[in-house]
């Protein structure tokens, strides 16, 4: 009885109770190359890939020096963020972005690819100071 109950839920399941190493790796390796947007538009034409866009903001106490910084939907970006004084860190939480701490001198660097419009807030991520919860901008993504 036991023996036709679990042949039962392994048919209804569709488990694969294969074990073999070989068709394991090909399926994980299928997975993992799948693109996330197509390579060809619907005329069959390959699109043209945005160059990178490099914008170089400053962090100072309390504010950064572009704000807002605006892009266009689809833009490649390369967000370079410098301290010119303090230590500071940069979130920008409806992007799933953030830096690490930087002082003075250093650099951090936030790339991605813009694929929603919108006015998304970013904001300092590490307590720089008394003007710590105004060091706030806007990255406004135009359509």
């Amino acid at each position: 009885m036991m023996v036709c109950l679990v042949a039962l839920l392994t048919i209804v399941s569709g488990c694969n109770l294969s074990s073999d190493p070989k068709t394991m790796a090909t399926s994980a390796a299928i997975v993992e190359n799948i693109p996330a947007t197509s390579d060809t538009t619907s005329s069959g034409t390959t699109p043209t890939t945005s160059p990178l866009k490099e914008i170089h903001i400053q962090a100072f106490n309390f504010g950064f020096t572009q704000d807002p910084v605006t892009i266009k939907k689809g833009d490649h970006v390369k967000l370079i963020f410098t301290s010119t004084e303090g230590t500071h860190g940069v979130r920008i939480p409806d992007l799933g972005l953030s830096t690490k701490a930087f002082s003075a001198g250093e650099e951090q660097v936030l790339e991605f690819t813009a694929t929603n419009a919108g006015t998304f807030n970013y904001f300092c991520n590490v307590p720089c100071g008394k003007g710590h919860r105004e060091m706030q901008g806007k990255l406004v993504v135009e359509e």
